[in-house]
């Protein structure tokens, strides 16, 4: 009889024990979740600032180069010249370069005194006397030619746009159907390079001292 006691008694206890283990397992299984899922989060948190940080970083480096890499040098006297003639030559150099004139013409200008213009086709040489006497330099060219380019390589028949690439952006001055473009400088001496434009294409280019 104590037997069967015994016995029933531990079949009640051992499937007891059984029981009280299971939610052990089940609460280990939930603690890990909200561990992993807490740090995932914070994981994509951290990757996702630094990728924004990395684009703000380029796309800031970006807007303060690019205008820089646009920018075209800025324009100098030495880049003053058409077709191989430049300010301050003398009629000898020009004659060597471009040959016999055409044409001459000899005046007086009160503001300069004696000039003379070398005329020769899609070009003309414009020089005043210096000392001493009857000894005449470059002090303007007029090319309406395409023949005849600026030293950085702008012909008569290329684009608006292939000036402002070259010499860069600057107000236009339009009058009527012709719009000018006017590079001016300053130093060593008052000059300036003009262009001439009609219907988006050059026509005639200006090079030039401002003569007082």
């Amino acid at each position: 009889m104590l037997k069967a006691i015994s016995l029933a008694i531990a079949t009640l206890i051992i499937p007891l024990s059984g029981c009280t283990q299971s939610p052990v397992t089940s609460n280990n299984v939930d603690a890990n979740n909200p561990a992993n899922s807490q740090i995932s989060p914070n994981n994509n948190q951290s990757t996702a600032t630094n990728n924004v940080d990395a684009v703000d970083a380029n796309n800031s480096g970006n807007s303060q180069t690019s205008p820089n890499n646009n920018q075209p040098p800025a324009i100098t006297i030495e880049r003053l010249g058409i077709g191989g003639i430049k300010l301050d030559m003398s009629e000898v150099e020009v004659i060597k370069i471009l040959g016999n004139p055409v044409k001459v013409k000899n005046e007086f200008m009160p503001a300069i005194g004696k000039v003379r213009t070398l005329e020769y086709p899609g070009i003309s040489v414009d020089l005043a006397e210096n000392s001493p006497e009857n000894q005449f330099t470059v002090y303007q060219i007029k090319a309406t030619s395409a023949k005849y380019a600026t030293i950085d390589g702008v012909k008569v028949g290329d684009k608006q746009s292939q000036v402002i690439k070259t010499y860069g952006n600057i107000d236009a001055s339009p009058e009527g159907d012709i719009t000018r473009l006017s590079y001016p400088i300053e130093t060593p001496s008052p000059a300036g390079l003009n262009f001439t434009i009609t219907k988006g294409e050059v026509t005639e280019i200006l090079c030039f001292y401002v003569m007082n």
